[in-house]
């Protein structure tokens, strides 16, 4: 009677030999579940590239909270001091009345009357204040109304709906994406992995005719899928960062106001969930095939 480390140290031996000996039946499996993992790595890869985008929407709200004149800088730092403690703020940045002159002149362009502004500068002085949340904004603008000091709140009210509208679909899109494509790569894989032991059926027999468990035949053809998988998922994993990196240079290239995740950050949740997957994709194909298979 063996022990179960000794059983399990055989199960991988014979699994492993076996994915070694299968040469055919091995590259037609390890081939089909890269493919399929392709597939779901792509939607993994869009859906965090999307989550990124509708984050980095998100850190780009912002209100601007008009000061009174005449206010005295002791009052000014009191009141960012009361901004920042409001729930839902990120950043606030004071904007001096010739700072916010200045920043006009640059989009606007030099011109001879920026010249007489200058000298009576109608802007007053402001806060620029980012929300961590574009959900947010609205509570975040009506609670900077009650602030002393603070005269006027402005941000595009109808932009910042749609936006949160727009980030919304977005996540909403990655996740059934991801979803849609991991079911599509189950059957496909589960269908293909079932044919490499079907083509096995004799040595199933065999194993029954002398007396082995069902979970004793299972074994070995589940730590072979596995390893189809890991293979397959590696191979999957190396392809897909080589395309996203072209990709993602050649759109910085034509779209450099596009937000992507880089290739280098996107590297390890990818792989992590490739081999995840693939080693899942695996096993649960190996076991349902082998279970159809044992129970005619």
């Amino acid at each position: 009677m063996l022990s179960r480390s000794s059983a399990f140290r055989q199960f991988l031996r014979e699994g492993e030999a076996s994915f070694r000996r299968n040469g055919l039946m091995t590259v037609a499996a390890v081939t089909t579940v890269t493919v399929a993992l392709l597939t779901v790595g792509f939607a993994i890869a869009g859906g965090l590239n999307l989550s990124h985008l509708a984050a980095t929407l998100n850190t780009q709200v912002e209100i601007v909270a008009f000061l009174r004149d005449g206010m005295r800088p002791a009052e000014v730092t009191r009141t960012q001091t009361a901004i920042a403690e409001i729930t839902g703020v990120a950043a606030v940045h004071f904007v001096s009345r010739a700072e916010a002159l200045a920043r006009l002149e640059r989009r606007l362009g030099a011109s001879p009357a920026f010249a007489d502004l200058a000298k009576h500068n109608p802007l007053p002085d402001s806060f620029d204040v980012r929300v961590r949340d574009a959900r947010l904004t609205g509570a975040v603008a009506g609670a900077l109304q009650g602030q002393p000091g603070v005269e006027d709140v402005t941000y595009a009210a109808q932009v910042v709906d749609r936006l949160v509208a727009v980030t919304r679909v977005m996540r909403l899109m990655a996740l059934l994406l991801t979803v849609a494509l991991s079911a599509v790569a189950v059957i496909v894989v589960t269908n293909t992995l079932r044919l490499t032991v079907i083509a096995r059926w004799r040595e199933i027999e065999i194993m029954e005719l002398v007396g082995a468990t069902r979970w004793f035949i299972r074994w070995p053809f589940l730590i072979e899928g596995m390893l189809q998988g890991l293979v397959a998922a590696v191979a999957a994993g190396t392809v897909l960062l080589l395309l996203y990196a072209l990709a993602a240079a050649r759109l910085r290239t034509g779209l450099p106001f596009l937000p992507m995740v880089p290739a280098i950050d996107l590297a390890a949740p990818l792989l992590i969930a490739m081999i995840g997957c693939g080693v899942a994709l695996g096993a649960a194909g190996s076991f349902v095939a082998v279970r159809r298979f044992l129970s005619t």
